[in-house]
């Protein structure tokens, strides 16, 4: 009963039932001090500003002043803005590493970037998905490798040629089968997909809950790209074996998902997510 009060209390903050702050204060706050750490490597505050503008208020409360200004170095020198830009920070982050995608947005991007770490026998701890004004994903992957440790520096250079690499290709990198660690053989955790009320009348609202095995959020992504469905944004969640994502989607003629569309998306990952149980 206590895990129960634990998971509920949980997902009803992580939905945005707390007491709100001040959301003006905070992008305020995270934008002034990126900028001070932007002017003293050399930009002028005419560049951060034209290269902001580009953003959504949503980037500058879910990612903290230092990743905005390290995000921010790195796209303002950026020779190419067509071409994808990959950030892997090389000190661990709440004992992860932090992997920075930014790409042009298309089809299954989130797919083929969820697997080819996968592939790679990586785990996404926990994930921002956003994109910006003009058509760019902004994703933020903090990863484990397959010991649960941050990835070793001597990684980073293959890893980031890999993922440009696909995300140019533009084909969706196949699901690696990957064997269910023991520790979480012991676990149940149901499946859960719910769609929740929002007041947009474009974008549909999704809660997803599962056991955080290995491949799982692989096979999350191929199935919104199978069914044609479109991710504008995601948090993902991992806390202990139980992965607690919320994902905003549209159907491939670009509006909410009906009741039909919903119901087929709901089954679909069931039925795919039942397939990597523990054996």
């Amino acid at each position: 009963m206590l895990a129960e009060l634990f998971y509920s209390t949980q997902r009803a903050l992580r939905r945005g039932l707390e007491n709100p702050v001040d959301v003006r204060d905070r992008i305020r706050h995270n934008q002034q001090m990126a900028s001070a750490l932007l002017r003293k490597e050399g930009f002028s505050a005419r560049e951060i500003e034209v290269l902001w503008q580009r953003f959504k208020a949503d980037y500058f409360l879910r990612h903290t002043h230092k990743q905005i200004a390290w995000h921010g170095s790195q796209l303002l020198q950026h020779d190419n803005p067509n071409e994808p830009l990959i950030l892997i920070s090389k000190k661990p982050t709440r004992g992860g590493t932090e992997v920075f995608v930014y790409s042009k947005d298309q089809h299954a991007l989130f797919a083929t970037v969820v697997a080819e770490l996968d592939r790679r026998n990586f785990n996404v701890h926990d994930a921002q998905v956003m994109t910006s004004k003009d058509g760019f994903v902004l994703d933020t992957f903090m990863v484990l490798d397959q010991n649960g440790e941050a990835i070793d520096e001597s990684r980073h250079k293959a890893v980031t040629k890999h993922l440009i690499h696909v995300l140019q290709d533009g084909r969706p990198t196949k699901i690696k089968t990957r064997r269910t660690p023991r520790n979480l053989q012991h676990f149940t955790v149901k499946t859960g997909v719910d769609f929740l009320p929002t007041k947009s009348k474009k974008r549909t609202l999704m809660e997803f809950v599962a056991l955080d095995t290995p491949g799982l959020l692989a096979t999350v992504g191929a199935t919104f790209a199978d069914l044609g469905v479109h991710l504008h944004g995601a948090k993902i969640t991992t806390i202990g074996e139980r992965a607690e994502d919320l994902f905003i989607l549209t159907s491939s003629t670009g509006g909410k998902l009906n009741e039909d569309e919903q119901n087929q998306l709901r089954e679909r990952l069931i039925n795919n997510v039942a397939e990597l149980a523990p054996n």
